[in-house]
């Protein structure tokens, strides 16, 4: 639920930010959603079997917060940064 609303937010927000170096809005939101779900798989797929066996052992609530959540933080982190990188102004000469 968390990151569907997440993924809804970054689609929102590259929709927005796309006026500013000349995108198509509707396609630089639905990248902006993409690379989201790209990034958070790729933490589930990665990182997360590890901290999840981890938090089985140890019960430790800020290993499971880590597990149930930490996917949503990073995809957020990777938009942002593409976000950031890619969206720069367009020079109109």
């Amino acid at each position: 639920m968390l990151g569907s609303i997440a993924a809804a937010l970054v689609g929102i927000w590259f929709y927005n930010t796309a006026a500013r170096s000349g995108r198509p809005a509707v396609s630089w939101a639905v990248s902006g959603v993409v690379v989201y779900f790209l990034a958070a798989l790729l933490w589930t797929l990665a990182v997360t079997p590890g901290v999840k066996d981890a938090a089985s052992h140890s019960q430790s609530g800020a290993l499971i917060f880590i597990v149930r959540y930490a996917y949503i933080g990073f995809g957020v982190l990777v938009a942002v940064l593409l976000n950031g990188w890619l969206n720069k102004p367009s020079d109109s000469q």
